[in-house]
């Protein structure tokens, strides 16, 4: 049972870490605001494509992040009532559902009205003057998204480990509350030096 604890664990741990697509998002996001060219066909298509790419794959570490929390829940002698009585397991799944929500939003709402505006550009002209605003607005949107998800998968990520390693609650509250900083940071600034 130990050993089957401990693949399991590693699954989780390896799919909340390949989810920090919201913070290479915004990595990228912030880069290419610094670049502060206007809109242009190379350069915005190659950023909307990583961007549009990358969402399928998120799903697919979200379930593996579901269906290998869910089994740990069990093999760790919880039960599934942890899931709605123990504090930190509750910010854990809520998190995961609200992050699943809002990729579900952007990748099936919002991405589609970027793509339809960002197809409007053509490598041999300049872009029709009234698209930059369109997608700046939507740009912007997506970024508040991404900067909310990173803070999520942090959380979920801190909630997780103080349940593996019961921890003082005290101390995770206080992870989250960082978290919540370096997401705001991130979102606001580019962060070319990591953690600052």
């Amino acid at each position: 049972m130990l050993e089957w604890r401990g693949f399991l664990l590693v699954v989780h741990l390896l799919s909340t870490l390949m989810m920090a697509a919201p913070f290479y998002m915004l990595v990228i996001v912030n880069e290419r605001a610094r670049f502060g060219a206007p809109l242009g066909y190379f350069t915005d298509r190659y950023m909307e494509n990583i961007i549009r790419n990358n969402a399928v794959r998120c799903f697919v570490f979200q379930g593996t992040m579901l269906a290998s929390g869910l089994a740990l829940t069990l093999v760790s002698g919880y039960g599934w009532s942890a899931l709605f009585t123990l504090p930190t397991l509750v910010v854990k799944w809520v998190a995961l559902l609200i992050l699943i929500s809002l990729l579900s939003y952007i990748h099936f709402s919002l991405q589609p009205r970027i793509e339809v505006l960002a197809n409007q550009l053509k490598p041999d002209s300049p872009p029709p003057a009234d698209l930059a605003p369109k997608i700046t607005a939507l740009r912007k949107r997506r970024k508040k998204l991404s900067g909310i998800c990173l803070f999520l998968v942090l959380a979920a990520l801190i909630s997780g480990i103080q349940v593996t390693f019961r921890y003082n609650i005290y101390l995770a509250i206080a992870l989250i509350i960082v978290s919540a900083l370096f997401a705001w940071r991130a979102y606001k600034k580019p962060v070319p030096l990591g953690w600052v």
